[in-house]
């Protein structure tokens, strides 16, 4: 399977990542979680995406996987690196489609949502938003005390940016999610008005370990690869 790895000097960090399947024009830009992920959490889903002629571009965000961590993280610092990685791989902007997991549904979101972005396609697995004070807070203490206000996610910027975000809008909901409340999905899914389609897809007997499941299970591997892929839809709120 053809895959390129690349490295990129972003501020003062070196930020690692690869693109797989078709190198020239990728569709896809993955943006993996918080805590001990990386990109490789998401290489199954990858590669069932290259196998159909999707090819995918992921990275480890500093402070992960390959990637270096020389100062504290914030969701400001990653959509940075998330702008950043685009730039690079892809200047003629053929990504299409940004999957955001866990944290990263913040940074997916603010991604699609900036500018002329071309991102037409925002697919948020078991996603998280946060409350806006929260976004240029170094991760620490901080940070975590700002989000631990309870439903200070209600206070978030993007249920505001995804209003008039006008591509489609996926979002892969964990029904035994210890993490992520419900309520998250139901007001993005509420705030999207603008959108081509919205889909929200509930998976019962999950929690918010998803990319663990995906990775074990092949049929719900292939359905979300076809959620990621799917352009035109007959059924756009399935459940």
């Amino acid at each position: 399977m053809n895959e390129r790895r690349f490295e990129l000097n972003v501020d003062d960090e070196t930020i690692v990542g690869d693109v797989l399947g078709t190198a020239n024009a990728p569709g896809v830009l993955f943006l993996h979680g918080a805590g001990q992920s990386h990109r490789q959490r998401q290489r199954p889903l990858r590669e069932d995406l290259a196998a159909q002629g999707l090819g995918s571009v992921a990275f480890d965000f500093s402070g992960h996987g390959d990637s270096s961590a020389s100062t504290p993280g914030s969701l400001k610092k990653r959509l940075h690196q998330a702008g950043q990685v685009r730039q690079h791989v892809d200047p003629q902007h053929h990504i299409h489609t940004v999957v955001g997991t866990s944290m990263s549904g913040e940074i997916a979101i603010r991604l699609a949502c900036s500018g002329a972005s071309g991102i037409d396609h925002v697919v948020l697995m078991v996603g998280a938003i946060y409350d806006r004070a929260a976004f240029a807070l170094p991760f620490g203490p901080e940070f975590s005390a700002a989000i631990r206000r309870p439903a200070s996610w209600r206070d978030a910027k993007t249920l505001e940016l995804i209003r008039s975000y006008r591509g489609g809008l996926t979002i892969i909901r964990a029904l035994d999610d210890a993490v992520i409340p419900h309520d998250v999905a139901d007001l993005l899914m509420d705030a999207a008005q603008s959108v081509r389609f919205r889909r929200l897809i509930d998976l019962p007997g999950t929690d918010h370990r998803l990319s663990e499941k995906i990775a074990q299970d092949a049929g719900l591997r292939r359905r979300i690869a076809t959620a990621i892929s799917a352009d035109k839809l007959e059924n756009p709120e399935e459940k």
